[in-house]
């Protein structure tokens, strides 16, 4: 059986623009620098691509659709947007994005980037507290 493809781990260093990967990989700013983006914030094979399934999956699992991946830079080119980073982890909506912690868009990454995935966490500690189930 295959294993679809996944979208990179969020990193603090995702705020900095697209650029590369320490382990040879493209990390998640660059992969979705890539990525067209539709006004719908549907997960469509266009805007998505490879990704569509995963993308489908976490919106039915959040209960939450997708918000858009990209956001415009200083200088009007698409970069990274902290809320689809927030979504992507598994975070409430607005957790670190909340206007009123009047984070800029490099802050919020490098919390997000820094930050645990809750659903990773709460699995670890299964595994901790019972390795044999």
């Amino acid at each position: 059986m295959r294993i679809p493809p996944h979208l990179p781990t969020p990193r603090a260093s995702d705020a900095r623009g697209p650029g590369p990967h320490g382990n040879g990989g493209p990390d998640l700013r660059t992969t979705v620098a890539h990525l067209t983006t539709n006004n719908l914030g549907t997960p469509d094979e266009a805007t998505w691509g490879i990704y569509t399934p995963a993308i489908a999956r976490w919106e039915l699992l959040t209960g939450r659709p997708v918000p858009a991946p990209t956001q415009p830079g200083q200088h009007g080119k698409p970069v990274l947007a902290p809320p689809f980073v927030e979504w992507l982890m598994g975070l409430p909506d607005q957790w670190v994005t909340d206007p009123r912690l009047d984070l800029p868009r490099t802050g919020a990454l490098r919390v997000l980037g820094n930050g645990v995935v809750p659903a990773q966490a709460a699995a670890a500690l299964r595994l901790l507290i019972c390795p044999h189930h």
